[in-house]
């Protein structure tokens, strides 16, 4: 009863505001009491409404405000059982190859099916499924880079309706997923090229304008340590933006030719002309025999980098000690440590830390020496290399 009074309440409301504005049927009128009635019966009874929904207003965000975080995307719609779908056999039966990228994984269970069906669509474009990103640390470098400003990224991450962690291809959807009753989970991976053109085209061009801004300096900016680091971000983007640029042309977008992608390749091997013209002196205190110093030089050799020259940017400066250790034994022993310091010669600044200490023994003390400083050349040869390299890998461009 309380429902009808309430329904009556609001036909007649809506009725005086609609008639203010134009005369109603008798017809419309029963018609519009009859859809409140109905609304109103669902709402109290915390049934959904069948009736068409209003859409929700699209979220605006004000230029310098932070941006409204999206929604997490619905779960992709699932059946169980039944006649099995036609997209099993054919993704484009679902979604027609003119507009989409698609393609079908199956697995025991969802996660597994909608993860190979996102692989299987990945690999369309010859993408790995892990990440455009060679390994940890170049994907590391890259956000890094980003982080700290020194790089424009216009790639989105929110882009991909799954529950899996692949993204490595933008807009890529979950478009159904089929349960065969039988032990076997089927999911159909999409990707709207209209979509994926708009969104790569964007990304491509902001990373031309990144390698552009990365590779333009002078003559003595360049031939740094910041120069090379440059030339390396630089000729990481450049092999991103190919992969990309791939997806950009398969869904109808511009070629790699026409778009004029500068290539990695070449940036990499200016980069490694670049470090061939930086110099680095190696100052040793403490080293009689200039072993100590010859295992450096060796080392920073073997990177690419001039060991001699006048008015060097870089230096590196170590130390050696060399102490007899007193034990409760016959032999003799030296103990041997050396600290070494990447110093950049404008600012004085330390680059790279290096150090260690062992020690040697023998029946006489000057053979334990020998045999320490012998212990040293060893570990440089050996550890120097790793962490030298670790360093230029690391190597972000100053801002």
């Amino acid at each position: 009863m309380k429902i009808r009074i309430l329904a009556a309440a609001l036909m007649g409301t809506l009725l005086l505001a609609t008639g203010t504005v134009c005369a109603q049927s008798a017809g419309s009128a029963d018609a519009l009491a009859r859809d409140a009635l109905r609304r109103l019966d669902e709402a109290l009874s915390g049934k959904p409404s069948s009736g068409p929904q209003s859409p929700a207003p699209a979220s605006q965000t004000t230029v310098g405000a932070p941006a409204v975080q999206a929604p997490t995307p619905a779960p992709a719609p699932s059946t169980r059982g039944g006649k099995e779908p036609s997209w099993v056999m054919d993704p484009y039966a679902a979604y027609p190859r003119n507009s989409y990228v698609a393609a079908v994984g199956f697995a025991p269970n969802r996660a597994e099916a909608e993860r190979k069906s996102l692989a299987a669509l990945t690999a369309i474009f010859g993408q790995s499924v892990t990440s455009e990103f060679s390994d940890e640390t170049t994907e590391s470098t890259y956000s890094d880079a980003v982080k700290k400003g020194i790089i424009t990224s216009t790639r989105t991450r929110d882009a991909v309706s799954t529950s899996a962690s692949l993204d490595a291809l933008i807009g890529a959807e979950i478009g159904s997923v089929w349960d065969d009753a039988r032990g076997t989970v089927y999911a159909i991976a999409y990707l709207d090229k209209a979509r994926a053109v708009s969104v790569y085209g964007n990304i491509v061009q902001g990373n031309l304008k990144n390698i552009e801004r990365l590779t333009t300096m002078t003559a003595a900016q360049k031939n740094t340590l910041d120069g090379y680091a440059r030339y390396r971000l630089a000729a990481l983007i450049a092999g991103i933006n190919a992969k990309d640029a791939s997806v950009l042309e398969q869904c109808g977008g511009p070629t790699a030719a026409a778009l004029n992608l500068p290539s990695a390749d070449a940036i990499k091997i200016e980069a490694s002309n670049i470090i061939r013209n930086i110099p680095v002196v190696v100052n040793v205190k403490g080293d009689g025999t200039n072993r100590i110093r010859d295992a450096f030089t060796k080392v920073l050799s073997a990177e690419g980098l001039r060991t001699r020259g006048s008015s060097p940017l870089y230096r590196l400066d170590v130390d050696v000690d060399l102490s007899e250790v007193t034990l409760n034994n016959t032999n003799k022993f030296c103990r041997i440590t050396v600290s070494a310091e990447l110093i950049e010669n404008s600012s004085d600044s330390v680059l790279l830390p290096f150090n260690f200490a062992d020690r040697a023994g023998h029946i006489s003390y000057p053979e334990a020496q020998n045999r320490a400083i012998l212990q040293a050349e060893r570990i440089i040869g050996e550890k120097y290399p790793a962490a030298f390299k670790e360093y230029l890998d690391g190597l972000l461009p100053k801002r």
